[in-house]
């Protein structure tokens, strides 16, 4: 399989498995557990787990399979993740900023942009690490898992955290 094919498939999954994330805590009953990892409400916050968590469960399988030798793989896509997770952030209130108002098919595109620019930004640092940014990376993945987890459990009261009006 050549690369191009790889980085597609790879998008594919990411945003396949994000969409069902959207679904899958009202299709499971609303199960907490299910809720952890999936879109409990339409806030930005939530929304940012259908980045977060396809793109760890692809890291680990990646990690474990074509990745386990390169020693810049984590460290390029724990940056790749931070890249997709602000750029969807940044993008989607300066576009309702601009706006006034949220389109669904916009908000649809700003998280097929994001996934894409988390990917861009992983090739582009792919090649700059070394074995303190692995440490920090893997760091700031466990401190992101915990923050979704808390924050789905105790949202504070920040506008982020609000859902959004449908």
């Amino acid at each position: 399989m050549n690369n191009r094919t790889r980085i597609i498939l790879r998008y594919l999954f990411v945003v396949h498995l994000g969409v069902f994330l959207h679904f899958a805590y009202e299709l499971s009953g609303e199960n907490p557990i299910v809720g952890l990892f999936a879109l409990v409400n339409e806030s930005i916050w939530e929304h940012l787990k259908l980045l977060f968590f396809p793109m760890l469960v692809l890291t680990l399988w990646d990690l474990f399979t074509t990745q386990k030798n390169n020693l810049c793989f984590l460290p390029a896509r724990t940056i790749g993740i931070l890249a997709g997770l602000v750029f969807i952030v940044v993008v989607y209130y300066t576009i309702t900023g601009i706006l006034g108002f949220q389109l669904a098919w916009l908000n649809i595109l700003i998280y097929l942009l994001g996934v894409a620019f988390a990917f861009w930004v992983e090739k582009k640092v792919s090649h700059k690490c070394n074995t303190i940014s692995v440490k920090v990376a893997i760091a700031i993945l466990i401190f992101l898992i915990i923050l979704f987890i808390v924050f789905t459990i105790a949202p504070p009261a920040l506008g982020i955290f609000i859902p959004m009006a449908e």
